[in-house]
Formats: C-alpha cells, structure tokens, sequence
C-alpha cells in the first residue's frame, strides 16, 4: 500500500460568479484554508502543495507549512482547465509521485476520511486515476433548440426511481498517476475508478447562492 503522494490544490484569485471566491470567508475560513488543512490531516499523503498566482493565496506559506508554487496568468484564466496548473506545478516540484491528488477548493465538506479512502481505493483497484462521485436517481433532460428530450430514459416507459442509478461527477477528489497527465493533458485516463462520496459531503460551490447555502450546511455539522 505504500506509495508516495502528492496533493495540489489550485487555487486561482479570480471566479466569474464569486468574487475572491477561495479567500471569502466560509464560516471563520476561507475555502482555501479549508482544503489545505483537511490535506495535511491526511495519513497518507506524503506532501501538499497549493498553486496559484494570487499573493493573497501565496502569503498563506506564512500560515501552514506546506509548498506554495506561483503560477503563471495565463494559466489563471477562466477559460484554462485546472489541469494545466497541476502539470505545471508538478513540474516546478522536481519530485516523482506515485499518484496526484487533485483538491479543488470549491469543495469544503470534503473530508480528510474521504481523501484517504479514496487513495487507498486507487491502490487496491490499481486504476490510473479516479474521481468522486455520489449516487444518483435522477430524470435528466436536455434542450435541443426550441425541443426537451430526456437524456436517460422514455417519458413513455417511466421507470421507477430506484432503478435509474447513475454516479454523478462531484468535483471533490481526483487522483491520477502522473503519466496520465502528461500523456492525455487531462486529469482521467486508463483505468479509471469511481469514489463514491455521500451526497451532503458532495457540494461544489460555483456561485454566490452554493456559497450561502452549503455554509449554513458547514455549520449544522461543526455544531
């Protein structure tokens, strides 16, 4: 079981919903405080490391010993993928790994429990790379021009909905061999395995309402 790890949070200054989204206060702490400090709890991670290219965030080096890397703007844009940050972080480490494991911030009711059951299920399955996900029973449709179609059933055959499990992508955990980044530029690849989170630890907060909500979430449970 035992392999060397590295967790890197990136955590970009800019959002297009949530202004200074990862340093806004989110009951006493900010989003990216958060995942930092449920990383370090981790009995299996070897290191963790945040990237990002804001000073604020930067300045957290002062606040938890851990590695801070700046990343370049152009790797900052709302347009860029996280996964190119990752390579470029895990490059400026100068480090080999066994596994990456990709926290984003947006994600406070992650916890360190399911970090580590996580990458204990990558190592046992031998997969090259896993996401969290939390079980499903929904009816989903789509827009297609000015037309509605179901995308996982037929509204004529109505299926009972214990019986439409899905697994739905939460955003919370990615673990990934480096070569799958480096060959596929992209956090999946391979083999590929499903974590499966509960559903109120699977929040993902993208705007100012997630923010609210998920916080009065976050509070229930420290209580």
């Amino acid at each position: 079981m035992k392999k060397k790890i590295v967790a890197i949070i990136p955590a970009k200054n800019n959002s297009l919903r949530v202004t200074r989204k990862n340093t806004r206060k989110f009951d006493k702490i900010s989003l990216v405080e958060i995942a930092i400090k449920t990383a370090i709890k981790s009995k299996l991670i070897n290191e963790v490391v945040v990237t990002s290219e804001s000073k604020e965030i930067l300045n957290f080096r002062r606040k938890y010993p851990i590695k801070f890397i700046e990343r370049p703007k152009k790797l900052s844009s709302n347009t860029i993928m996280p996964d190119a940050s990752i390579i470029h972080c895990y490059k400026k480490l100068k480090k080999t790994y066994d596994y990456i494991v990709m926290l984003q911030p947006t994600s406070p009711l992650r916890t360190t429990n399911d970090i580590d059951h996580a990458i204990k299920q990558i190592i046992l399955e031998k997969s090259d790379s896993l996401l969290s996900v939390f079980e499903s029973h929904s009816f989903l449709w789509k827009k297609i021009k000015k037309n509605s179609i179901p995308i996982n059933y037929h509204y004529l055959k109505r299926p009972r909905s214990q019986n439409m499990t899905q697994f739905q992508e939460n955003g919370a955990i990615y673990i990934t061999k480096p070569k799958i980044y480096f060959s596929n530029k992209n956090r999946l690849g391979g083999k590929i395995s499903l974590f499966l989170m509960k559903f109120w630890n699977s929040f993902d907060i993208n705007s100012l309402e997630d923010f609210q909500h998920v916080e009065k979430i976050y509070k229930n449970n420290s209580q």
